[in-house]
């Protein structure tokens, strides 16, 4: 994509037929807005579509309007598989394995030579669920009430800044705008397609009535006091954050989405299809082709399991595990589905990350011993992993990019994988770590048993079986092991405070829509609660050295690689800065990965078309977004 970041449009380089002139064909749409129309509640389909509307082709065949798609979540106010449904908007997307971007909201996105300005080209003519228009007013909204609002924004975001100085835009009409940064950028399209899930696309019109920029602020202050919030940002924030990616969980919250809120209760949330939203199919049928999602919001994962196997759901992804894979085949005849398998997509379905500036002194010199991580790494039986967990469908793998990623090589994946008790336990006796307390595990140069506590949240990725066989291998090698699970909102504490002995994570972001811009588990680019291999020098690079603990000579090299490249406009040497990172992992082991290339149950009624029995299920390619679920349909 981009080749040689000339001015290439992604149109012109992705299939034609994704946009099309209003002219071009003749436009149907969903039976349930026939009346609505002929009460004039609506305008005809054709002036609902934009001029640069965009068209989807579908998998197996054009659909038919109508139904009710079954799906679950676990909560009432985040994500779930409806999420997975609702088509939420973003300017870009990512193609099937991550490694190009396509048009989405955005029809074109270019550089200019150095990649420190980038013009971005809207499709025209689309509006917002109510019907309002949507143009360059609502990016600028975004940038200049939010972005730029210093009371809102407290920070420099990185993203959108270079040098220390914020990025500047300029409005050229309605649908064209230009992004000037004061050095290059040279992900900047990359950025657009997560980043704009939960930006850049608000809608000014509706916002803006909860904004001082826009409301007398005494006017303000009485609303926001009578709403029981303490100050204009909580009373603007409850309206502005009503939404999972982009799918509002308020009624009154406009969207670009292929569905708009109907009804949320206790047990439910139910959508119905956006008039408005801007995709056909290949005949002019307006999409959505299914009337409305109903969501039952679960008890717990048991309660889920079962709604799969007695066919009460027509699509699970996120809440279907893979342990359970036999089950639901067994189950297949019975609930009326068929148990597709997709790719994770992950560099490694786990990672453990040892964190190598934890307080405790002794601990922290074992953790940033080179031999004792590849002690570890060395004594994980991965084949048995992939065997328990994954019916070894799953492939022995150290963390690194993805296969299909323009950086990978078999060097990085194969580091340090071999099963090798015996030569782990001799790197541990080189060590010095060869007295053993009166149960069998090793001492500390301290006399202490050595021991460590990894904590970790267990959702997504089977964690918990993991860490069960982990946990035994590195006993065996006589470590005193401990682990605990905790909430997610605990973790997202003590990660970032430096808190933790250990902990662990699933390997996303090892494609290419994430690797090189934002390579998290590789080095010391920020602190987060998915990440404690090294908090207390994360802290310090964000800081500028004004908190947190400096690093040594290497880790300073490490990142210095990184912050070359987010700048570099030259792409060998972007490549050559890229392999850089990707080699001192697979040589330090930064983070020690389990195993890749897993399989992901998906779980659809055989009632319901155009699902791709292949896939990926990540947070790097936005679940099932590249496949377009507006254009799934039932036959029934």
């Amino acid at each position: 994509m981009f080749a040689n970041w000339k001015r290439l449009s992604i149109i012109t380089i992705s299939l034609l037929f994704l946009v099309g002139s209003a002219a071009a064909m003749e436009f149907s749409q969903a039976p349930m807005l026939d009346q609505l129309v002929a009460d004039g509640v609506l305008p005809p389909v054709e002036e609902r579509l934009p001029e640069d509307y965009y068209v989807v082709e579908a998998v197996d065949s054009i659909g038919q309007y109508g139904g009710t798609l079954r799906t679950v979540t676990l909560a009432p106010t985040a994500y779930g598989d409806d999420t997975m449904l609702v088509s939420f908007p973003t300017l870009l997307k990512p193609s099937e394995d991550g490694t190009e971007l396509q048009p989405e909201i955005a029809k074109d996105v270019y550089p200019n030579e150095d990649m420190s300005v980038w013009t971005m080209e809207l499709r025209r003519g689309l509006r917002w669920s109510d019907g309002e228009p949507f143009n360059v007013d609502d990016i600028m909204f975004w940038y200049e009430s939010e972005l730029r609002n210093e009371e809102y924004t407290t920070w420099l975001p990185a993203h959108w800044s270079a040098d220390g100085e914020w990025m500047e835009l300029d409005v050229i009409d309605d649908y064209t705008i230009e992004f000037h940064y004061a050095a290059p950028k040279p992900f900047f399209a990359k950025h657009l397609v997560h980043d704009s899930v939960w930006s850049m696309l608000i809608p000014k019109h509706y916002l803006k009535n909860f904004h001082p920029d826009y409301v007398p602020y005494d006017e303000l202050q009485e609303r926001y006091t009578e709403a029981g919030h303490d100050n204009w940002i909580q009373y603007y924030g409850a309206h502005r954050w009503e939404h999972v990616w982009g799918m509002p969980l308020n009624k009154e919250i406009p969207t670009l989405a292929s569905y708009v809120l109907e009804e949320s209760t206790g047990d439910r949330r139910i959508y119905t299809r956006n008039p408005y939203f801007y995709k056909v199919d290949e005949e002019g049928n307006q999409l959505p082709y299914v009337d409305r999602i109903e969501t039952e919001i679960a008890s717990d994962m048991e309660v889920v399991q079962g709604m799969i196997m007695s066919g009460q759901l027509d699509f699970v992804g996120n809440h279907a595990d893979v342990q359970n894979y036999p089950l639901y085949r067994s189950h297949e005849g019975d609930g009326n589905y068929t148990t597709m398998l997709w790719e994770t997509g992950m560099g490694s379905d786990v990672i453990y990350q040892l964190n190598q500036t934890v307080e405790d002194e002794v601990l922290r010199e074992i953790f940033q011993d080179i031999r004792f991580r590849k002690a570890l790494s060395l004594a994980i039986d991965r084949q048995e992993i992939s065997d328990i967990i994954y019916f070894g469908q799953a492939v022995p793998r150290q963390y690194t990019v993805i296969d299909e990623s323009r950086f990978f090589k078999p060097e990085y994946a194969n580091a340090y994988i071999e099963y090798d008790p015996e030569r782990a336990n001799e790197l541990l006796d080189e060590m010095g770590l060869t007295e053993f307390d009166a149960d069998g595990y090793r001492l500390r140069p301290d006399g202490e048993t050595l021991t460590f506590t990894i904590e970790y949240a267990d959702i997504e990725t089977p964690k918990s079986p993991n860490l069960e066989l982990v946990s035994q291998y590195w006993q065996e090698l006589g470590i005193d092991v401990r682990s605990r699970s905790i909430s997610g909102e605990l973790q997202s504490q003590r990660a970032p405070a430096n808190l933790m002995d250990a902990t662990l994570w699933h390997g996303d972001k090892a494609t290419d829509m994430y690797f090189p811009r934002d390579p998290e588990f590789f080095l010391p680019v920020s602190t987060g609660w998915e990440r404690s291999m090294w908090p207390a020098w994360a802290t310090w690079f964000t800081s500028g050295g004004e908190s947190g603990e400096e690093p040594p000579e290497h880790i300073k090299e490490l990142r210095g690689w990184y912050d070359t490249l987010l700048a570099e406009p030259d792409q060998e040497i972007r490549d050559e800065l890229a392999h850089n990172i990707l080699a001192s992992q697979a040589e330090n082991l930064w983070v020690i990965g389990t195993v890749g290339q897993a399989p992901q149950p998906v779980i659809v009624n055989n009632d319901l078309r155009n699902v791709p029995e292949e896939g990926y299920w990540l947070w790097d390619t936005l679940y099932t977004m590249r496949y377009s679920p507006e254009h799934f349909w039932l036959d029934r």
